[in-house]
């Protein structure tokens, strides 16, 4: 571990890198110019330099050969945040997705991404005390943090400091990127018109829900002729299985969350439904992962890709001076998906400063 001395010396070279006071690239004073700079001794500055190349902040060739590195973390990494971990009840696809893009660095973002998953804002989790040691050093350049009850309390997100995107609802201190679903479900309204006159809805959030039921009826839909149904994951097949069990069953189906594709996809099994042939079936999803494309479904859904992309925008407005900026991204069908992706350049020192 560093001592305090050694501590206080690597805030100092810490600020003027950052800053842009230290250029990339530029040469750092010898060890025995800091030893007499900082009244230190030889091991002293030893711990400072081995911290600072932790960081990917300078690079040595000897002691006599000190840099400022030339592409530094702060202007092209960033950190994705969620409190939710794979396997919990709380993990959705929609989180499977930008974890899945993060490990085969497929984000389209022009800069590292580092996932830190479980961050719960107890001094023992590991990826919280990454985050606290991140947001210290300034060295990211910002955060792409998914929205919960835990994010908004954790005390490290409590004040202002690198730019960050909550993504879905509003955070301390963050911009925000919001997903228009009330448009996905419109126009899900108005292809679903086109395919079939007696229409069923499956959702686990009532709010969507009724929301589906006001769009159709208000493109002619005849209320005998609309099921909507509020159902989860659990027994969803059982109730998707029923529903193609009678006479009067549906001849298209509207899915409005993708975790309950696979339930009704079984579901349309048991009762011998076939999607596209049987029956129009349209389900939520997120690009690039539409769950039951092989099995007849069509998609509609927000494109994590461009999510990051204009989260990472987000992060550049509040650089340029806009305290809280909101954007908004909307929902594409397939053949609507951005044919060239908009990289999002890397942070300039002078932004960062």
């Amino acid at each position: 571990m560093p001592s305090r001395k050694a501590e206080q010396i690597i805030k100092v070279l810490r600020d003027e890198i950052v800053s842009g006071t230290r250029a990339p690239g530029s040469r750092l004073p010898t060890y025995d110019a800091l030893m007499e700079q900082f009244g230190v001794t030889r091991p002293t500055v030893a711990r400072v330099v081995a911290a600072l190349r932790d960081e990917g902040l300078v690079t040595s060739h000897g002691e006599r050969s000190l840099f400022v590195s030339d592409t530094l973390p702060h202007h092209n990494r960033y950190l994705w945040v969620t409190s939710e971990q794979p396997g919990s009840s709380e993990w959705t696809n929609f989180l499977a997705t930008f974890l899945e893009l993060i490990e085969r660095g497929e984000t389209g973002l022009s800069g590292e991404v580092t996932a830190l998953i479980g961050v719960d804002g107890r001094e023992n989790n590991p990826a919280y005390q990454k985050l606290c040691e991140v947001i210290e050093q300034g060295s990211a350049a910002g955060l792409f943090l998914m929205s919960s009850s835990t994010m908004f309390l954790l005390p490290v997100l409590q004040q202002a400091g690198l730019p960050r995107a909550a993504i879905w609802a509003a955070l301390p201190h963050s911009g925000l990127l919001q997903l228009d679903f009330a448009g996905l479900i419109d126009r899900a309204a108005e292809r679903l018109i086109e395919h079939g006159e007696r229409i069923a809805v499956l959702s686990p959030h009532a709010p969507n829900l009724a929301e589906a039921q006001q769009r159709l009826l208000a493109r002619g839909l005849s209320r005998q002729d609309l099921l909507p149904l509020h159902v989860g994951p659990v027994g969803c097949e059982h109730v998707t299985q029923l529903l193609f069990d009678r006479a009067d069953r549906p001849d298209a189906l509207f899915i409005t969350d993708d975790n309950l594709v696979e339930p009704v996809l079984e579901g349309l099994k048991l009762a011998k439904v076939t999607p596209g042939r049987d029956v129009y079936v349209l389900s939520h999803c997120n690009w690039p992962r539409p769950y039951g494309a092989d099995a007849g479904i069509e998609h509609i859904g927000f494109d994590v890709r461009e999510i990051l992309s204009v989260a990472a925008d987000c992060m550049r407005a509040q650089r340029a001076g806009e305290t809280e900026p909101v954007r908004r991204v909307g929902a594409r069908f397939r053949e609507e998906l951005l044919s060239s992706r908009v990289s999002v350049a890397p942070a300039t020192p002078a932004e960062i400063a």
